[in-house]
């Protein structure tokens, strides 16, 4: 078996994974840009979200170590020519994840308050960073979903996939910050019933 590995190969693979790797930061990032710009305590709800992101993010960064053990055990296989032997495993691992994912929401939902409190939030930032991971935490079995894909894809050499993927998520959020942060006006209304 030849091996091709020259720096266009690893730019195949290593541009798109780039790309794809910087969605989760956009979507916080996004959500710190919409909201520091609004009317009503904005210094607050930025801070909230600053909290809140941190907290997802370590847990992303946690449970997120999966896909690289996905894409580890998919290359050994493909490497091998035995993928066949592991066709089931993707999609496990990722049931797990995303199963584990849930388990976390069921366990951080009830006792979220407690959680920012030991942030030092307190007041109004302690309000909205609850309401804001009350809404949040809804993407995470997303996110640790996605992540375990990505895994899968990167374990067979395609990073492409996942980096349109990523783009789509990334757009679709900044998108949809916007109109229900701001609202959208419609250019046609619909009767009232």
């Amino acid at each position: 078996m030849s091996t091709n590995i020259s720096l266009k190969h690893i730019n195949t693979l290593a541009i798109p994974a780039l790309i794809a790797g910087i969605s989760e930061p956009i979507l916080s990032l996004t959500d710190a840009a919409i909201v520091g710009h609004v009317d009503l305590n904005a210094t607050e709800s930025l801070a909230a979200v600053g909290i809140v992101s941190t907290f997802l993010s370590m847990l992303i960064w946690v449970f997120g170590q999966t896909g690289s053990a996905i894409s580890s055990l998919v290359s050994q296989y493909l490497g091998a020519n035995k993928l066949d032997d592991i066709k089931n495993l993707p999609a496990q691992a990722i049931f797990i994840i995303t199963a584990l994912s849930i388990l976390i929401i069921l366990g951080t939902y009830p006792f979220v308050q407690s959680i920012f409190k030991l942030y030092n939030a307190s007041g109004l930032i302690l309000d909205y960073a609850v309401d804001y991971y009350k809404i949040r935490v809804f993407g995470f079995p997303f996110t640790l979903f996605t992540i375990g894909v990505f895994g899968a894809f990167r374990g067979l050499q395609n990073t492409y996939y996942p980096m349109i993927i990523a783009i789509i998520g990334a757009l679709a959020n900044i998108i949809l910050d916007y109109a229900l942060v701001y609202g959208v006006s419609w250019p046609c209304s619909f009767p009232a019933y």
